[in-house]
């Protein structure tokens, strides 16, 4: 079956399962607590449209040794994306926000930059946030982190991704 045949249940049956890999992640951070494990010094950019929630996330990944671009909209990640001189490593979006969305917006970048690594971040239930322009999350396959979410966690999560072969 196409990924754009699938289903809102099949979608959320997707959900559930990168769920419950989010729940064994946090299992395998309760033997990786050492947050030099999970740090870097690759460069991530995080865009949520929420300032207080940004800049939380950009100083838990300060902490871990990350390089951070920060946005505040999709349509400001994809301006700083294309005229920042360096390599991104790493897009870390929130799912939900005006405009554009974050899968969106992903999928922008991913044409200028096939090889970026992407993670997806969001507070609302997973029946929430599957509508028919968020379908984009599971068809990425990505790693998708829910809010809130410790400095462990997300640095795992992180790390894991930036790891990641393709």
């Amino acid at each position: 079956m196409k990924d754009e045949e699938k289903t809102r249940d099949e979608l959320i049956s997707e959900l559930k399962t990168l769920r419950k890999k989010y729940t064994e992640l946090n299992q395998l951070l309760s033997k990786r607590r050492n947050l030099n494990e999970i740090g870097g010094t690759e460069t991530i950019l995080v865009v949520d449209d929420n300032e207080s929630t940004r800049r939380t996330i950009v100083e838990m990944l300060k902490t871990l040794g990350y390089h951070l671009l920060e946005a505040d909209s999709s349509q400001n990640a994809v301006e700083i994306f294309k005229s920042h001189q360096a390599t991104i490593h790493l897009l870390l979006s929130d799912v939900v926000m005006p405009l554009i969305n974050g899968p969106e917006m992903a999928k922008k970048l991913l044409k200028l930059k096939p090889e970026l690594k992407v993670v997806f971040m969001s507070g609302y239930a997973g029946d929430k946030i599957i509508n028919d322009d968020v379908f984009e999350i599971l068809h990425y396959k990505e790693i998708f982190i829910e809010k809130p979410f410790t400095i462990e966690e997300l640095g795992l999560i992180v790390r894991q991704q930036l790891d990641k072969i393709e």
